[in-house]
């Protein structure tokens, strides 16, 4: 019996070591890509009314804040737009009804994030500043009066 070592045993033994952790390292940075790409910014236009029938399911989870905020019964949904965070790019969301903002992202640590926010009406802008906001928090602009109603923006950051 030949009792030399074969020199081909632990090439392959380390070849197939370093797949796993090329594997490994290919598996993190996916999983920290799918996080970040989690990030979104999300804009509603909704109408501030006391009128029973602008009744709007799609708002109960926030109502309870508009109610508190600007006084109205009842909030209609009159757009709204959502977009992953892509790096400091600016992203135009357009609500409709001639409403869009424009959301840059400055800075994001710990879920808080420094974002600059437009809010326009056709060439018209209606606000313009550089907001703080945690996840899942939102920031509420009362616009223009429509007769007795109000248009209101909330921006939000979410997952």
């Amino acid at each position: 019996m030949d009792a030399e070592h074969d020199p081909n045993e632990d090439a392959v033994r380390e070849l197939g070591h370093l797949n796993v952790h090329w594997l490994s390292l290919i598996g993190i940075s996916l999983l920290l890509t799918t996080s970040a790409q989690a990030v979104s910014i999300r804009a509603y236009l909704i109408r501030a009314t006391n009128d029973s029938k602008a009744t709007d399911a799609r708002l109960k989870d926030i109502e309870p804040l508009l109610k508190i905020r600007f006084g109205y019964q009842h909030y209609q949904l009159l757009g709204v737009r959502q977009e992953p965070f892509k790096g400091h790019n600016v992203h135009r969301l357009n609500l409709g009804e001639g409403f869009v903002v424009f959301v840059t992202p400055k800075s994001s640590s710990q879920q808080r994030h420094e974002l600059d926010v437009e809010w326009t009406s056709g060439r018209a802008s209606l606000m313009k500043t550089t907001v703080r906001i945690k996840e899942n928090k939102y920031l509420f602009v009362k616009g223009p009066g429509v007769g007795d109603d109000w248009i209101v923006l909330a921006v939000t950051v979410c997952e």
